[in-house]
């Protein structure tokens, strides 16, 4: 997977409600600091993300990225970071057309 690949698929919904279930299953810190414009990004690994969204969430897209499960893990806490950082640039998720423009920014 690639930072290309994994944000073709991403629109403004999907990453807010994203968000919104890492925060509100232990990992709000992690979250809200991708979020704000007043902390740095916090790190969350893989292994977070399988505990917090589970195996079977991830598997399609793993599948389709012709990645195991714990692969896929690994490159999305690599990349998420910073791409919720990138889409949210006054601390709140952007509209669709900001939101795409923002994304295909980081993508390059």
């Amino acid at each position: 997977m690639t930072s290309e690949s994994a944000a073709t698929e991403v629109t403004a919904d999907s990453l807010g409600n994203l968000l919104m279930f890492l925060a509100e299953n232990g990992y709000a810190d992690q979250a809200g600091s991708w979020v704000s414009d007043a902390v740095e990004n916090l790190p969350i690994t893989g292994a977070q993300l399988l505990s917090a969204l589970g195996r079977d969430s991830l598997a399609q897209a793993a599948a389709e990225a012709d990645m195991t499960v714990e692969a896929y893990a690994e490159q999305l806490a690599q990349e998420l970071p910073a791409a919720a950082d990138a889409v949210t640039p006054r601390g709140e998720l952007l509209d669709d057309e900001e939101f795409d423009e923002h994304l295909q920014a980081f993508q390059s």
